[in-house]
């Protein structure tokens, strides 16, 4: 069934008087039918010939469900970010959660497998990348291919990488790189779903993004193994720092990268009701009276 999944729910614990509430705002896009990436997403495409860079196939995605063929790659032809534009987030209301599905296969160079982040706004020059003319501010983290494939290999070796961008003015987007993780050898034609944390530090400027790696086999639906990264922290630019409207965005490339597929796409925050914690802190407070009252009776 296609499906796009917008909510906002209460999350709810009542013991006694003590109640703590929170919301969570979360989209989700399946890519089960025709039009969904069209009708959710702002396709920039940094160089190169016409065309988004990923199609859009009614089988072979996870569960043998729709999905995106990437088309994009290598980067001096077509390097497109397909940026939701459903919904923006607001990094300083708490950490974004952003995931997607990616069935791998053998790659020839260093382009991205996979690359998501927070960006600044939907107009054409906002790419995940730093390459003229893009003029983006961003915070995001990649997996990128460590190595070629080797002839024959059944698996190829893949590293994780934080990126933060911040837009010169000057035609260009400068990044900042941590360094890449250890290498995982990723198997060949298997589904793994790549989720990153963008947490907004109290220090000005500063962004820490960790992310997960798990192996979902050829179908896409068989849970196996999880890689965690250890979460890497940059200083970012100052405006992404202070934007209160960013969006959620990926980019992929295929023989160059290694996508083969792109599918379920979610982004999740978790975002506190200050009404809320204020009934917590009073609900708290009255718990702390009724005892004090009890042991003044005894």
């Amino acid at each position: 069934m296609s499906r796009i999944i917008r909510s906002k729910y209460a999350l709810l614990a009542v013991p006694a008087l003590f109640w703590v509430a929170g919301s969570a705002r979360a989209d989700q896009v399946t890519f089960d039918a025709p039009g969904q990436l069209g009708a959710n997403f702002t396709i920039n495409n940094q160089t190169g010939a016409a065309g988004t860079g990923y199609n859009e196939v009614t089988v072979g995605g996870v569960a043998n469900s729709g999905a995106l063929d990437v088309t994009a790659g290598p980067s001096g032809t077509i390097d497109a970010t397909a940026i939701y534009n459903k919904l923006s987030f607001n990094p300083q209301n708490g950490p974004v959660t952003i995931s997607e599905f990616v069935k791998v296969q053998s790659t020839t160079s260093g382009d991205r497998l996979l690359h998501m982040g927070l960006i600044d706004d939907l107009a054409a020059t906002h790419q995940l990348n730093g390459g003229a003319p893009a003029t983006a501010d961003f915070i995001s983290a990649r997996m990128s291919p460590s190595a070629a494939t080797a002839a024959g290999a059944l698996t190829s070796p893949f590293t994780f990488q934080v990126q933060a961008g911040q837009a010169t003015g000057a035609g260009n987007t400068a990044t900042t790189n941590s360094a890449s993780s250890a290498a995982v050898n990723l198997t060949l034609g298997n589904w793994y779903q790549f989720t990153i944390n963008i947490n907004r530090d109290a220090a000005a400027n500063s962004f820490t993004v960790g992310g997960s790696l798990q192996d979902f086999g050829l179908d896409g639906n068989t849970a196996g193994a999880t890689t965690t990264f250890t979460p890497q922290t940059l200083t970012a630019g100052v405006d992404i720092w202070n934007d209160t409207t960013t969006y959620a965005a990926f980019r992929a490339h295929g023989s160059t990268g290694g996508a083969d597929l792109l599918d379920n796409f979610s982004v999740t925050q978790a975002v506190p009701e200050p009404g809320s914690i204020g009934a917590c802190l009073l609900a708290g407070l009255m718990s702390v009276g009724l005892r004090r009252r009890r042991a003044a009776r005894r």
